[in-house]
């Protein structure tokens, strides 16, 4: 089951970005984003929509933004991402490139929560892996 988590990983990642959302295909009707305590906004947002919406409220502040993954890590139910995200501001044009990683865990298929990091370092000490 966990490597179709991987599949469904990079098919709502390609949903993302050519659709600016993900349909309830891959997202369970309980799903979170949880942004991270050091997020410009912190919290959790819950439901599809809610999910949907964090995805736009990236699309708000950052041009092109995008997740370039370089390692993924087929946890079972979690699939752990690291990459480096990349993008430009809208708000004062400054270009974005750091390190940045995500959980996606899924139950029965779709995704349940999302959560992300600054870092890879306390990406994989969330999903319990060492470096």
């Amino acid at each position: 089951m966990s490597q179709e988590n991987v599949e469904r990983f990079h098919h709502a990642l390609r949903q993302w970005y050519d659709r600016q959302q993900i349909g309830s295909d891959l997202l369970a009707e309980d799903v979170e984003w949880v942004n991270p305590h050091n997020a410009v906004e912190r919290g959790t947002r819950r439901g599809i929509g809610g999910f949907n919406q964090g995805i736009a409220r990236v699309a708000d502040a950052w041009v092109d933004v995008r997740f370039e993954t370089e390692r993924v890590i087929d946890c079972g139910e979690d699939v752990v991402a690291l990459g480096v995200v990349r993008g430009q501001s809208r708000g004062t044009g400054i270009d974005l490139e750091r390190p940045h990683g995500e959980i996606w865990t899924f139950r029965d298929g779709k995704v349940t929560r999302l959560r992300w990091f600054h870092s890879h370092h306390d990406t994989l000490a969330a999903a319990g892996l060492s470096e």
